[in-house]
């Protein structure tokens, strides 16, 4: 139920930004691909999180979320159109750091439950 309502949402949001469907190229359609698979990602997570109740899988749930929203950051300018783009590109280096911080305590992490 959870996840329909999330892919429900974006692919609402993805309509709303597209005024004229001869507009959204290739590149648009991966990079909104990208965001709802994290976010698919996610709840996978998530839901083998809740079965094994290993601290590694809350990592990479983070990981994953901060891959998904870093897609909505990619596209702020769209959304926001008085963003300015040193803004949003720091906010991507940022997060794309975090992000291989987060896989990274994944990895080295020992398996021991919360």
């Amino acid at each position: 139920m959870l996840l329909e309502n999330v892919l429900l949402f974006v692919v609402n949001f993805v309509v709303s930004q597209i005024h004229d469907p001869r507009e959204l190229e290739i590149v648009d359609l991966f990079d909104y691909g990208t965001g709802i698979f994290a976010a698919f990602l996610v709840v996978l997570s998530l839901i083998a999180y809740r079965n094994a109740k290993t601290r590694r899988l809350l990592f990479v749930s983070a990981a994953f979320g901060l891959f998904s929203i870093r897609t909505i950051i990619a596209r702020l300018d769209f959304i926001i159109p008085e963003t300015q783009s040193i803004t949003i590109e720091l906010a991507l280096s940022i997060s794309g750091f975090v992000i291989l911080l987060l896989f990274f305590m994944a990895i080295i992490r020992k398996g021991g439950k919360i």
